[in-house]
């Protein structure tokens, strides 16, 4: 099976080069490397003109005229790759040599109906040392939800919350036609993983095939970690972090709020293919995190029988499920 990459970069040059020498010793090559850069004003570009001309497959490096932003330009890029099968990849991790060959294994024994495939990774700093845990855990996607996953309720998962990080993440080039109605508030792995998985099957391999580096520039990190919720409150005060808790929640309700608002307007458009019970399900979800923007601006004496009287809501549509009632009652 071929793979194209499609890789998005920008001001990228700390970590590019070893996410690319990372590339050229996968056990099975891509077949093409399409590398989209959004305006980069360091040496990115010249760090990445320079493993082209030795690399062991075809790179294509794209230079945008204008700043697209992270989703677009993934966009761009996905639909410039020219092979069966496009794995996503982000400028600053670091891919195990095994990673695209374990993917076509995953992709060859479940046949056509396997629309994509994504992996659990280990998680790097800046100098590429490891840190505890790993990229499943930190988004809370635990054994219940993973069986919950592989049993066909793939969906029910992602409308909690995207368990797909675009950097573990490879798809059938046959469904990047889905990205054409992706509203501009979602993330573009957020967005193809819900649309494929509505339509095929998308495996969770859980085995760690990437390094997930984080810091302080990425688009999208991991969750907030115990270790610096009490380095807050050592450093602010718990009402300070209080707070800066529920501001930090509001945001993320009001973004929830407007990305299901919009998926559900681009459900309603398909009049001829539409599943009722899918539209129904994001309107549940919209809903709910209407309500969390309600009940937060709220005292907290108001807000208890309204987030006590919703606790099956909380459980289908909270990112961390019934654990966010706690926190609602108390921020």
């Amino acid at each position: 099976m071929r793979f194209s990459v499609a890789m998005c970069t920008f001001n990228g040059q700390k970590h590019i080069g070893e996410q690319l020498e990372s590339l050229s010793r996968q056990q099975l090559l891509p077949s093409e490397l399409v590398l989209c850069d959004d305006g980069s004003t360091d040496n990115t570009l010249s760090i990445a003109e320079a493993f082209a001309r030795q690399s062991p497959f075809p790179v294509k490096i794209v230079r945008n005229p204008d700043n697209l932003g992270h989703s677009r330009n993934f966009a761009k890029a996905i639909n410039l790759c020219s092979d069966e099968l496009i794995a996503l990849s982000d400028q600053d991790d670091v891919w195990y040599p095994e990673k695209l060959a374990r993917l076509a294994e995953l992709f060859c024994s479940g046949g056509v109906s396997v629309a994509g495939v994504f992996s659990n990774g280990d998680l790097i700093d800046e100098a590429s040392q490891p840190l505890a845990g790993d990229l499943w855990g930190s988004f809370v996607f635990d054994v219940t939800d993973q069986r919950r996953f592989r049993s066909g309720d793939a969906v029910d998962v992602l409308l909690r919350r995207n368990v797909v990080t675009g950097m573990t993440f490879a798809f059938r080039s046959s469904y990047r036609e889905q990205l054409t109605s992706m509203p501009v508030s979602w993330n573009h792995d957020a967005w193809l993983a819900l649309m494929l998985a509505t339509r095929a099957q998308l495996i969770a391999c859980p085995k760690h095939l990437v390094a997930y580096r984080l810091h302080g520039n990425q688009q999208i990190g991991v969750p907030i970690t115990s270790k610096e919720k009490l380095r807050y409150i050592r450093n602010h005060g718990l009402a300070a972090y209080v707070q800066h808790s529920r501001d930090r929640n509001m945001k993320e309700y009001a973004g929830y709020a407007v990305q299901f608002d919009d998926l559900e307007a681009v459900l309603a458009k398909e009049t001829i293919s539409i599943d009722r019970e899918l539209l129904c399900k994001v309107r549940a979800k919209a809903a709910h995190a209407h309500r969390g923007i309600e009940n937060l601006s709220l005292s907290r004496i108001q807000r208890w029988p309204k987030i006590l009287g919703d606790l099956e809501g909380y459980k289908q549509y909270s990112p961390t499920g019934r654990n966010a009632v706690l926190r609602d009652l108390l921020l």
